[in-house]
């Protein structure tokens, strides 16, 4: 095991940068650190990051550039050419990214320009000196290109898309099918059983902007249309759904094999100056975007041509995503709002837009064309081609409408205006620029805290949108014409926090695979922790991660045990034996958490969670199984769950659900929740046997390469890539404490036959896998 380290900012000789008076210093650890006048050219601060940038990341940025413009398949085969096809799909022309560079402010165009030119730098310093040469390029034959504005702009909009949950989903369309299987199988009851697994809005669901409103519906203002159901139900859109969700599974499957793959997910809490040991608000922002080899963040600080800032950012994105300035500082997570529609078309709408041809390394290149409807892109059949479409094999021919269209392409500017706000409503205004849904916390130097969802949500008028449009009578919407935006400032609770959860009381769910939200959702364990007392020290807010870095569920991350002791507790004491009163005596002297012993080097699970997890599989399995037959497994545990919980809840004040679950007609299983939870415990502690049962089961992280294989390996647990905690006194920042996974560089060369790691590939790691941060320096004042 790593030792602990004490570490002291140690500043390494620093060349002079180009011409300019730019100058770039690194500390002991790789962190490049960019200074110069106030008055220096914007062009040539960001010529400083993406040289920094460049000389780390290089081959890791290309991955993310060929990615973004669908040109993976030519580097490593057609296992690829799925994910470059969604790509062409669902992108931009290069004449549309022109077009878009052209129209941006002249600013954020000498930004893009520089940070271009910074690759560029670094490029023509490789290809003159070859010892230089990434290990990447030479094993994989990969000649250096020179980086163009449209690669930049190109990657800010994939990596955006990859973070909104509904920009390469297709939820709405897997409702579809769902709405059509339960018609077959469930003619009088589909409806019901529909309404229970996809509701709208639960009024009990954890919330950032703290409040309650009983008067919420949660009822589809259109569930009363029966044609529209019908419609759906006998669309055939199961074929659309089968097909897009297995290339879409491929897609990532593959990408993750070259560390291609962009994870999304984040937690992150602000804590008011009122609830603080310090009397100083403190934030803290952890996102969570995966283990690649190199990690996908790196840090860096900029102190030049009027830009005060650091943070953590991503090879190709010119400028910092999360991070602090001497007036504030900030967290992103993935947010929710609902910013894509599908629509089912009629043929005579769709148009092509244009043929792009794809590179396959060792086989022929393959064509694609993209057709377009008024509302977007044909996305399937993927590709669209009207002289093979089939409606029985391809399904309806559907498009995709994007909030985001167009607006993703402005984000530059919105990071741009972050890191130059001086005031909270200057920052409120950097929001507005954002082409994705992020929820945002904040805090800064005049002790404000703050909350915000970015995104564009448009204005919808009531309607049903779990499903594609249909054809006759659509609803139509304008991106430019938005719902109010879900922001809060200064509450009275003294803190906002979330795990990608649900923004406010009046904000449902819509079309994301991975959030529908209910009563369980793992957000619960930043609740909890932060109700529990009154004030926190800087420790006590840091060390929230570690707490809700050790749990763990079918949600990747909570507790599930705790919304369900009270009930399953009862049933078993109805009718208890010694094992039964064994187990329950287990679960009330577990802590919670999944891991057992030492959670920084053990190995086992706690048997605790193992117990609680297997429980509650096979009670959700007893009841939803025998209705749901063969689809059973493609539904999210966590809704399952869910249903669970509103049926169990009494209070009549939360969703209600429409259809006797517990029912069983066609076995002879258990009739009520009771019987079932005690059936399911007995088939549980069979099915586990004689524990301890977590020996050896907590699993690890491991840190693939995808040419060298593992190159690093810690022990399992649910936490961020990258974390930042800033205390934000009446001066600017007074404690800055950061991690990152590995280290800053992640730079593989060349020595006669054998890779060698760059110094800063791994110095990072020491800290990172025992969650042991580092300072980071504080600005000027």
């Amino acid at each position: 095991m790593y030792k602990i380290l004490f570490l002291v900012l140690v500043f390494i000789a620093a060349p002079i940068f180009a011409q300019s008076s730019i100058e770039i210093k690194r500390d002991d650890k790789g962190v490049w650190f960019i200074t110069g006048p106030e008055d220096a050219k914007i062009h040539d601060v960001y010529e400083a990051v993406g040289y920094c940038v460049a000389t780390d990341r290089l081959f890791q940025a290309e991955k993310f550039r060929l990615g973004a413009r669908g040109k993976l398949a030519a580097l490593f085969g057609s296992d690829l050419l799925d994910g470059d096809i969604f790509i062409r799909t669902f992108g931009y022309s290069e004449e549309e990214m022109t077009q878009a560079f052209d129209e941006l402010d002249q600013e954020v165009q000498n930004v893009i320009q520089g940070y271009v030119g910074g690759f560029n730098k670094r490029i023509a310093e490789i290809r003159e000196d070859n010892s230089l040469m990434p290990f990447e390029f030479i094993t994989l034959g990969l000649e250096l290109e020179n980086w163009t504005v449209s690669d930049v702009l190109a990657w800010v909009v994939s990596l955006q898309m990859n973070f909104d949950p509904e920009a390469l989903d297709f939820t709405q369309l897997e409702n579809g099918k769902l709405l059509e299987t339960l018609a077959k199988k469930h003619p009088k009851n589909y409806i019901s059983m529909f309404e229970d697994l996809r509701w709208t809005n639960d009024p009990k669901a954890q919330t950032y902007i703290p409040g309650k409103d009983t008067n919420i519906t949660t009822i589809s203002p259109v569930e009363k249309d029966l044609n529209l159901w019908e419609t759906i139900a006998n669309s055939n859109i199961s074929k659309s759904a089968t097909n897009l969700t297995k290339m879409r599974n491929n897609r990532i499957n593959s990408q993750k094999k070259v560390n291609a793959y962009v994870k999304m997910g984040s937690y992150a809490w602000v804590v008011s100056k009122d609830r603080t040991t310090t009397g100083n608000p403190i934030v803290y922002s952890g996102p969570q975007m995966g283990f690649s080899t190199p990690a996908i963040c790196v840090e860096g600080s900029i102190n030049a041509g009027g830009i005060h800032i650091s943070g953590m950012t991503v090879p190709g994105i010119p400028g910092i995503i999360i991070g602090r300035t001497p007036h504030h500082a900030w967290s992103m997570q993935v947010g929710h709002a609902h910013t894509v529609d599908f629509y089912l078309e009629d043929p005579a709408n769709v148009q092509l837009d244009r043929v792009e041809t794809i590179k396959v390394l060792g086989e022929q290149d393959a064509q694609i064309s993209i057709y377009k409807t008024p509302h977007g892109p044909v996305i399937s059949p993927m590709p669209y081609n009207p002289a093979t479409y089939n409606p029985e094999k391809d399904g309806p021919i559907i498009s995709w409408k994007y909030a985001h269209r167009n607006y993703d392409l402005k984000s530059i500017q919105g990071w741009l205006q972050l890191a130059k706000a001086k005031s909270m409503d200057e920052f409120a205004q950097g929001i507005e620029y954002m082409g994705v849904s992020q929820h945002f916390t904040y805090a800064d130097k005049n002790g404000n805290i703050a909350y915000w969802m970015s995104g564009r949500d448009p204005l919808r008028k009531p309607g049903e949108y779990r499903f594609p449009q249909p054809i006759q009578n659509p609803q139509e919407w304008d991106a430019a014409v938005l719902r109010a935006r879900s922001t809060d400032r200064n509450n009275a609770q003294g803190y906002y926090g979330g795990w990608n959860n649900k923004s406010s009381v009046d904000y449902g769910t819509y079309n994301s695979s991975r959030d529908q939200y209910g009563v369980f959702q793992r957000t619960h364990v930043i609740h909890d922790y932060l109700a529990a007392k009154d004030k926190f020290s800087f420790e006590d807010i840091r060390n929230l991660a570690l707490h809700i870095a050790s749990t763990d569920s079918f949600q990747g991350g909570g507790n599930v045990w705790k919304f369900v002791e009270k009930d399953f507790g009862a049933a078993v004491k109805k009718n208890s034996n010694p094992k039964r009163l064994a187990a329950l005596k287990m679960l009330s002297d577990w802590d919670g958490h999944f891991v057992a012993g030492d959670w920084a080097t053990g190995q086992d699970r706690a048997d605790g969670w193992i117990l609680a997890n297997k429980w509650v599989d096979n009670v959700t399995k007893k009841i939803f199984s025998d209705e749901l037959k063969d689809i059973y497994q493609e539904q999210r545990k966590d809704i399952l769950f869910n249903v669970l919980l509103h049926a169990l809840d009494k209070s009549k004040d939360g969703v209600q659900n429409k259809y006797d679950w517990f029912a069983d007609s066609e076995t002879k299983s258990p009739q009520n929740i009771d019987d079932i939870v005690v059936e399911a415990l007995d088939e549980t502690l069979k099915q586990l046997g004689k524990n301890p049962w977590g020996k050896g089961q907590r699993g690890s992280i491991n840190f693939e390469h995808e040419i060298l294989g593992k190159v690093h390996s810690m022990p399992r647990t649910k936490r961020s890539t990258y974390a930042h905690i800033v205390e934000m006194g009446k001066d600017g920042p007074q404690r800055i404490e950061s991690m990152l996974p590995l280290g800053q560089s992640g730079t593989i060369l060349f020595k006669g036959l054998e890779p060698i790691f760059d110094p800063h590939f791994f110095t990072m790691a020491p800290l990172f896998d025992i969650f042991e941060m580092r300072k980071f320096p504080l600005f000027d004042k």
